[in-house]
């Protein structure tokens, strides 16, 4: 195909001529150009067709009237301008069919100029404000990218920060500093990358359900065109398209959980290549060498939610002092992980996100309380303290070496409900049956325990099943306990008195009473106190 010939022929669509292509027979050896020219045409067809209103079509009728000459026959009169309006309609819309249009023309730009890109490199920052315009910078990196794929992040400011991510197609690495630790991850399939890569957000407003020009403007220096771009079935957000390079070099979501996310290239360039030293695995001195493919650091919470598929929540109180300093993935899992420290301690806390995966079951061993009313596991041991709970389909852990006081900051701010915590009091519940203790023998399983014997008498599940089980086999147990220890659930818990109930339609008690009596904390074994023989 003559590139002249193909050009004349679309200016002859656009100036609504007819191209002597038509009008002409094609040769033989033209024959090829014909399936080309046809889905020009096509494409010319495919814009939704607008008609004049009806203020036009009569302001069109009256123009006429007030030209028109006294006629022999008053509908000859009328027969005429009916067919001025006619033609003058078909023309608009004829017009309207073949004219350029320019938000797809936009995407046509961009799409061309990521075509010739070999490499770039810019300073991209990542910002989020909140509901009433206070904005917060997230992450500031130095990018690297490549037409093949690979790339280089370095963490300028924010979480992580001076640590790497890197890819030459390979292998995948991650550099971090404060761990004095190269983390080896997957080269492929990489399913993060970073946010705002161009070519991506190229092909998301290609297949946007509409994509809007709003202006111009001038974003660090350059002019640039603003689109509003509506995804399928997503919220609209905008871009901005660098006048020069035809680029997009920011980006700002809908507002979404209260949170709108800003990504823009304050400084960028096109190159030829990335240097080849920053693609060269290499371990540094001082660092050692781990494969972890099960967790990834990340620079936001979009780039969080781009892996995870949620957008993860921040809490909106935190304890004193604490502050984020690191945001990661576990993959296998989905889960989200935001790393939070104190300046002047080593007591670190620790917020996971998921999606929820049934209903919650709560460890055997924590304390029944909850949060903003919904049931919550928590363990208050050393070294590692915990709140879990599930809430909205979603399911949430605050842990850490932090008092449990902290954790409950977390919690609450995550919730933005009440942590009930049971207070250590005498159980108001008394047992049907009442079992004798003999408190000296307890004293020394205790001690025994202590020893790293038995450490079964540290879950009271395990005990009420030893219990449970024992009163059908009173001569001893040979084999499987009769009771099944998944057949056993606590469901009360306050650190020293526990209930449990009995799941077994076999087993005499249907509830067994326990408690610490020797040491009421984490380290004391539970003691059956007493039973219900039915469901009361």
């Amino acid at each position: 195909m003559d590139e002249k010939k193909l050009s004349q022929y679309i200016d002859d669509l656009n100036a609504g001529k007819k191209p002597k292509e038509h009008s002409s027979g094609l040769r033989k050896e033209d024959m090829d150009d014909q399936a080309l020219f046809e889905t020009v045409r096509k494409v010319r067809q495919l814009r939704e067709v607008e008609y004049p209103d009806d203020l036009f079509c009569q302001r069109l009728i009256n123009s006429l009237e007030a030209k028109e000459k006294p006629v022999r026959s008053q509908r000859k009169k009328y027969t005429l301008i009916r067919a001025a309006s006619a033609a003058a309609i078909l023309f608009l819309v004829a017009a309207y069919y073949l004219l350029p249009n320019k938000t797809s023309n936009m995407v046509y730009a961009m799409e061309n100029a990521m075509k010739a890109v070999r490499a770039y490199h810019g300073i991209l920052e990542v910002s989020e404000t909140n509901e009433l315009g206070e904005t917060v910078t997230q992450s500031k990196r130095e990018v690297w990218a490549d037409k093949s794929g690979n790339y280089y992040i370095r963490q300028l400011e924010g979480v992580s920060e001076e640590s790497v991510t890197a890819n030459n197609g390979k292998q995948k690495w991650q550099l971090r500093p404060e761990e004095k630790t190269v983390y080896l991850l997957p080269a492929f399939p990489d399913d993060y990358r970073f946010t705002f890569e161009i070519g991506n957000e190229i092909e998301d407003a290609a297949k946007a359900q509409t994509v809007e020009v709003i202006g111009q403007e001038a974003i660090h220096g350059r002019e640039a065109t603003k689109l509003q771009i509506t995804p399928d079935g997503g919220s609209p957000y905008f871009l901005w398209v660098d006048n020069e390079t035809d680029l997009p070099l920011q980006k700002v979501s809908a507002m979404q959980n209260a949170i709108q996310i800003k990504a823009e290239y304050t400084s960028f360039e096109l190159i030829n290549e990335i240097p080849q030293n920053l693609l060269a695995y290499q371990v540094p001195d001082g660092y050692k060498e781990e494969d972890a493919d099960m967790e990834q650091t990340v620079a936001s919470l979009e780039e969080a939610r781009e892996l995870v598929g949620f957008m993860p929540e921040l809490p909106g109180e935190i304890a004193e002092g604490y502050a984020l300093n690191r945001i990661a993935v576990e993959t296998d899992h989905e889960a989200v992980k935001l790393y939070y420290s104190a300046e002047d301690s080593m007591n670190s806390i620790l917020l996971i996100q998921s999606r929820a995966a049934g209903e919650l079951a709560a460890s055997s061993v924590a304390i029944l309380g909850s949060v903003n009313q919904n049931k919550a596991e928590i363990i208050n041991s050393e070294p590692d303290r915990s709140i879990r709970w599930q809430e909205d389909g979603m399911e949430y852990c605050v842990l850490g070496t932090a008092a449990l006081e902290n954790l409950t900051v977390f919690a609450k701010g995550l919730s933005g409900g009440d942590v009930v915590i049971p207070v250590n009091t005498e159980n108001t519940e008394q047992p049907q049956i009442k079992v004798e203790v003999d408190l000296s023998a307890e004293e020394n399983e205790q001690k025994s325990v202590d020893a790293g014997h038995s450490p079964w008498k540290l879950d009271p599940a395990f005990v009420a099943q030893v219990f449970a089980s024992l009163q059908l086999s009173p001569q001893g147990i040979t084999g499987d306990y009769p009771i099944a220890y998944e057949d056993i659930e606590i469901i009360e818990n306050n650190g020293i008195d526990a209930i449990a109930e009995i799941r077994d339609e076999k087993s005499i008690a249907k509830y067994v009473y326990l408690k610490r009596l020797v040491r009421q904390d984490d380290t004391g074994i539970w003691t059956v106190v007493g039973y219900d023989t039915d469901k009361k």
